[in-house]
Parts: C-alpha cells; sequence; structure tokens
C-alpha cells in the first residue's frame, strides 16, 4: 500500500474521530439539558396524593386532580353520603358520577407517559458508563448501534454487524450512544398515541370539535359521524394557544390570592400583637385592683381574659376561615396553573387536547370566583381599663370590639352599688331573631347590676333610670339578612347613633333592639334589619324620643356592597337601589311603594307609621307605636327583622327597606338591587352617628357619667 493512501487513510480517520468528539460535546450539552428539565417534574406531580406512590390506573377528575382509580374506590367507600357525586380528596371540588362510575373517569394518560420517561431516564443517567447492561442479552455493554440506539455487548455487537439488515449500522461507544439518548429527553413529550378504550387496536388520532375529546377512525364514522373532527395534530395547535391565553389571565389572579394570604398573616399578626398588649393591660388593671379587693379583682381578671380570648378567638377564627378558603382557592389556581402549564409544555398532541375541555372549565370557574372581602377593623381588640374605682364592685375595664359585655357584678350586700358612675349596661336582642321580639328575658341579665331594672313587653324591654344623672346612650340599628346569593359583606349594615341625656330616678325606658333579617336559604332576596328605638316616660306617662339607629336595607342578588342599602344617620329613610327606585320615607313615616308590580320588597316601617307593600310581594314593616314586627317574606322566609325591617319577596328580587326613624324605601323585582336603609334620630347632646356601622344584631349601651 502507498504512504499516499496510508496519509488519506489516516487523514479521514482523524476527521472521523474528530467530528464523533464535536458530537459527544454537543450532545454532553444536551445531556445536562435534559438533566435540568427533569428536575422539573416533581416527584409529588407522577405521585397519587392518597397512597404517596406511583399510579396505578391514574384517573383525572375535572378539578385537574389525580387519584389511582384503586385509591378512588376506597376513599369513596369510606365517604357516607355519595349520591351521584363526591367531593375531591385535595380540594373537595364536587365531581360527578358519571355511567360506568370511577370507570367513566378521563384516564391520565399524561402522567403515565410522563412517568415511564423520567424514569427511564432517571436510571439512565444515574449508571455509569461500563455499567450499563446490553439491551439484548443484559451483559455489561461495550458499544451500542447508533441507528438502532441500542446498548450492545461484544458478541451482540459482532452479531449486529453480520445481520444483513444492520450490516450498514455503525456501533459507536457507550458515552456517546448515552448522551444521544438523553439529549431526546429536551420536550418530554410522548411520541405514541394511546389505543381508543371502544374500539380496540384504533389509536386516538382524531379530534371531535363538537365534544371536544380525542376520537379514533372508527368512532369517526360511528359516534360522531355527524360532528365536527379532524386529525389531532392539526387543531392541537390552536388549543395550545387557547390554553395559555386561559393561563396568562389566571396568573394575576394568583399573584392577587398570594397578596390576601399575606395580608391576612399580618391582620393576625396585629390580632395577636394587641391581644397580647390587651392581655398586659388586663393584668396591670388587675394587679393594682387586687390592692383594693383581692377576691372581686381575680373574678374579675378571669371574666375579662375569657371573653378577651372569646373574642380574639371569634376573629382569629374568622381569618383563619378566610385563610383557608384562600388557601384552598390559592392551591387548586396554582395545581391547575402548574398542571396545565406542564401539559402545554410537555404534554403531547393528545395530552393536551385529552384535558383542554377540563383544563379550561376548571379555570374559567376559579376565575369567576369572588375574592374575599377582609374588614379593616377585624383586628381592633384593644383593652380599655376603668380610670375611676368603684364602690362595692369591681371593674377593671372593658374589651372593645368584643362580642359581648361583661358588666359588673353588685356585691350580696346589696342589690345596688352605691354609686353607678361608669356602669356600662348593655340590652340585646336577647337571642330573638328574625320578624318577631323576644318573648322572655331569660338568663341574658342575670348576674348584671341592673338585672332587677329590666322587665319585658311585647318583645320592648322596659327599663327604670336607676339614678339621677347625666347618661351616654349608643344605639345600633341591625343588618339586613342574607343568605347564598346575597352574602354577609354585601348587605345593609346599622347605623350607630350616640348622644348624651339627662336621665331622672324612676323615669322608665323603652327599648327595642333591632333584629337583623332572616337568612334565606335558596332564593335571592333579604330582608332589611330592624331599627333600634330608645323612648322615655316620666312618672305622668308622658312619653318622648330619646334615640333611633336605622337599620340596613336587605338586598337581591346584590354581591357587593352599596351605601343606600346602609342605615342613615339623616332622619329620612335611604330610597332604595336598582330597577325603579323607591324613596324612603320622611318625618317619622313609612317608606310606601310608587307604582310597583308584584315580587317587589316591603318597606321599611317608622316611628309612627308602617312600611307599605303590594300585591304579593314582600309585606312592609311594622311601626314602633304598632309594635315594630318585621314585615313576612313572600317565599323562603325572607322576612325583615323586629323593629320595622321590610320583608322580601324572596325568590329573584324585591329586598325589604331597613326599619328606623322614618323607614327605607322597598326594592323592586330585578338582581343586582337593595332596599334602602332606616333614618335614624338623636335628640341628645353631644350627639354623633356613623352610617352603616353596625354589622350584625342591633344593641343598646347606657352609661352613666356622673
Amino acid at each position: 500500500m502507498s504512504y499516499l493512501k496510508i496519509a488519506n487513510r489516516f487523514k479521514k480517520k482523524r476527521a472521523k474521530n474528530v467530528t464523533q468528539e464535536v458530537k459527544v460535546h454537543e450532545l454532553r450539552g444536551n445531556s445536562r439539558m435534559a438533566e435540568a428539565i427533569l428536575s422539573q417534574i416533581s416527584g409529588d406531580f407522577l405521585e397519587c396524593a392518597i397512597c404517596l406512590e406511583a399510579y396505578k390506573d391514574p384517573k383525572i377528575l375535572p378539578c385537574l386532580h389525580t387519584f389511582c382509580k384503586g385509591c378512588l374506590e376506597k376513599f369513596l367507600a369510606k365517604e357516607s353520603d355519595v349520591k351521584g357525586q363526591f367531593p375531591c380528596p385535595t380540594c373537595r371540588t364536587e365531581t360527578a358520577l358519571l355511567e360506568g362510575g370511577l370507570g367513566g373517569l378521563k384516564d391520565n394518560f399524561f402522567v403515565l407517559s410522563l412517568r415511564d420517561t423520567v424514569e427511564a431516564q432517571k436510571s439512565l443517567v444515574s449508571k455509569e458508563d461500563d455499567k450499563i447492561p446490553c439491551d439484548v442479552c443484559e451483559e455489561v455493554s461495550t458499544g451500542g448501534c447508533e441507528i438502532c440506539e441500542e446498548f450492545l455487548c461484544d458478541d451482540c455487537a459482532r452479531t449486529h454487524r453480520r445481520a444483513k439488515r444492520t450490516r450498514e449500522h455503525e456501533v459507536i461507544g457507550v458515552a456517546e450512544l448515552k448522551e444521544k439518548r438523553l439529549a431526546k429527553t429536551r420536550s418530554l413529550k410522548s411520541r405514541s398515541l394511546p389505543i381508543c378504550p371502544n374500539h380496540e387496536d384504533e389509536k386516538l388520532k382524531f379530534f371531535c370539535e363538537t365534544c371536544l375529546r380525542p376520537i379514533c377512525r372508527d368512532c369517526t364514522v360511528l359516534q360522531h359521524k355527524d360532528h365536527k373532527y379532524g386529525y389531532l395534530s392539526n387543531v392541537v395547535d390552536d388549543f395550545r394557544v387557547k390554553i395559555k391565553d386561559t393561563l396568562e389571565a389566571a396568573k394575576p389572579k394568583i399573584d392577587e390570592y398570594r397578596a390576601i394570604a399575606s395580608l391576612l398573616a399580618k391582620k393576625q399578626a396585629e390580632l395577636d400583637e394587641k391581644n397580647k398588649k390587651a392581655a398586659e393591660g388586663i393584668t396591670s388593671a388587675a394587679e393594682d385592683e387586687i390592692k383594693y379587693l383581692s377576691g372581686l379583682v381575680r373574678d374579675k381578671q378571669r371574666e375579662l381574659e375569657e371573653q378577651l380570648a372569646a373574642d380574639t378567638a371569634t376573629r382569629s377564627k374568622q381569618l383563619s376561615a378566610t385563610a383557608d378558603s384562600v388557601e384552598s382557592t390559592l392551591g387548586c389556581l396554582s395545581s391547575t396553573v402548574d398542571f396545565s402549564q406542564k401539559v402545554v409544555e410537555h404534554g403531547s398532541d393528545f395530552d393536551v387536547m385529552n384535558v383542554y375541555s377540563d383544563v379550561t372549565a376548571r379555570l374559567e370557574s376559579l376565575l369567576k370566583g369572588p375574592t374575599p372581602n377582609i374588614p379593616d377593623d377585624i383586628s381592633d381588640v384593644t383593652f380599655h381599663p376603668q380610670m375611676k374605682r368603684m364602690k362595692k364592685q369591681v371593674n377593671l375595664g372593658d374589651i372593645v370590639g368584643a362580642t359581648s359585655s361583661i358588666t359588673d357584678k353588685a356585691v350580696a350586700e346589696d342589690e345596688t352599688a352605691e354609686d353607678q358612675t361608669g356602669v356600662c349596661m348593655k340590652f340585646t336582642t336577647l337571642g330573638a331573631t328574625g320578624r318577631l321580639g323576644p318573648a322572655t328575658l331569660g338568663n341574658h341579665y342575670k348576674g348584671q347590676q341592673y338585672e332587677h331594672l329590666v322587665t319585658l313587653h311585647d318583645g320592648i324591654q322596659h327599663f327604670s333610670v336607676p339614678e339621677t344623672g347625666t347618661y351616654t346612650i349608643e344605639a345600633a340599628g341591625a343588618a339586613a339578612g342574607w343568605g347564598p346569593f346575597d352574602p354577609k359583606s354585601a348587605r345593609g349594615r346599622g347605623a350607630v347613633q350616640k348622644g348624651t341625656f339627662q336621665l331622672t330616678q324612676g323615669e322608665g325606658l323603652k327599648i327595642l333592639v333591632g333584629q337583623e333579617g332572616a337568612e334565606n336559604k335558596s332564593g335571592a332576596g333579604v330582608g332589611g334589619g330592624g331599627g333600634t328605638f330608645v323612648t322615655i316616660s316620666s312618672p305622668d306617662n308622658e312619653e318622648r324620643l330619646l334615640i333611633v339607629a336605622g337599620g340596613g336595607g336587605g338586598g337581591a342578588g346584590l354581591q357587593t356592597h352599596n351605601p343606600q342599602s346602609d342605615g342613615s344617620v339623616s332622619q329620612s329613610g335611604n330610597k332604595s337601589y336598582g330597577g325603579r327606585e323607591s324613596s324612603g320615607g320622611n318625618n317619622g313615616s313609612g317608606a310606601q311603594y310608587n307604582d310597583y308590580t308584584q315580587g317587589s320588597g316591603g318597606g321599611g316601617g317608622g316611628l309612627n307609621s308602617s312600611g307599605n307593600s303590594y300585591g304579593q310581594s314582600g309585606k312592609g314593616g311594622k311601626s314602633f307605636t304598632n309594635g315594630g314586627v318585621g314585615g313576612q317574606g313572600a317565599h323562603n322566609n325572607a322576612d325583615g327583622g323586629f323593629g320595622g325591617g321590610g320583608g322580601s319577596y324572596g325568590f329573584g328580587g324585591g329586598g325589604g327597606g331597613g326599619g328606623g326613624y322614618s323607614g327605607g324605601g322597598l326594592g323592586d323585582f330585578c338582581l343586582q338591587s337593595c332596599g334602602g336603609g332606616g333614618g335614624s334620630f338623636n335628640s341628645g347632646k353631644d350627639n354623633s352617628g356613623q352610617a352603616g356601622a353596625n354589622d350584625g344584631p342591633g344593641y343598646v349601651v347606657i352609661t352613666k357619667q356622673n
């Protein structure tokens, strides 16, 4: 052989080696990319959340959570009440059981193909080059076929070269073939199509745009012959774009819920901090008082701490419930977006089309959900210590914002304290709800210093002034009713009025405490809240009005709060909102209808005249002088509250007006509407008031100043 031929052969071999080195270098870069992609697929994405093991016969629910079929069967066996549907074990979203039970749910082909790919590639990555088995005989491989992409030992490699079909194939090194196979995991997309569950050996390579699901060739001429369909590969790009567009709308929602979760945590921290300061204030006040009356102070300290704990627990429970809702919604949004993102980025054409309808339905459902409302004062709990020592009793102070008031107990030596200054006497609804007032005092004032001064007549509490002096009276009207279509966050709230009055011992106060509108459990439209009234009668039975706080107007499918539904600080009742607006009453009268038709709410009752109503609509609330009974709802017990609250139509419209000094206007028969809030009255000195300040039952607090 000539020198020239040898030189040329050497050059070709050298060039080939250089080319192979370049290929290996490129493939190693691709391998690192594949490992990075593999790291994005977390283990829990490929594991059942119930058994915490790799999926076996995975079924995907409409909420996009996936579970083993066997795990779902065990889960359903433990559920006591499964009637055609069951809750998702993760997010509690209800899933309908179609014909065929769990077998009728979609199979999650995506996680199966993804799991097989990930496991195969992880196994390949974990093995050293000199320990990879031969794909033919499982001996240690020494090379591999570049065309067939199979690892081969020496014996199998020689056989491979001798076979007629593969004799032209090039056998390369183990490392090079390993890098080449790893490089193909860049997309992790499965290239195979599943078999149709209804037609044996037929692949699901078509997509029915009528039913929004993959189908096979036989399906196109049988079950889907009159439907619009096409090749799955031809339509998948448009549907990928649709999913991506929906994802873009979901991402800001996640940021919004994260911000709400952060605000909830901040409010909880504020509540804990203020709770701590209040508790410290209680302890400090208690220690000072112990020097004066040790035994009574200890009892009072315990009462106040329990009240603080109960109020803090109530607020914390509300925050926790909202946090749970936010966490659940955030989890649903995050898991849905995560699943959808992975399907779009890593799923095959079939995977995308198979879950398209579920993904879009789930995202649209989550995006329509209302954003939680966090009251600004949810963390406002403070301790106000009493500044003036009282005789024969203990008063450390009051928890501001508490749901109930701990008033001071008189010493058993005397039924009344020698000095009433600073005594806080709170009058409540006595546990009564709805259109009728309380029937008994029960034990609500038992043990209170003013227990023996209160009697009850036709739902109105009569209180005898114990001492002559200056008193502050604070009255709050009641909020409107609520229901599944009228959330408490959107309902009308009661007004709060406060003033100073000169009262004489022996004078009698009549106190009507307004009650909330009733809960409508199945329809849209709720009754108005009752107004709260306080009058005084002198020993010669001359009666005059002291103070009135208007109740909130009831909504009808109202999802956001409207100020017109709040109890007003003016003497006139507010007009209604939405549809044909009805004016509120004035000068102490109930609200009258303005040519209304059937389906409207009832007008709020005033001081001197009752609210009006039309035909079979909700009934108007009675005036204070006529007993103050709330108006009756036309449907679903959507009654107005005691204190003149107007009843609602209760079935798609007609919110009731709020009771008050003048009644609130009655709501029209339409959704997204509300009745007007009731008017207020204040004859006291240093008077003040705030519209819509009370989101609950009415109350009256009387405090002696001197």
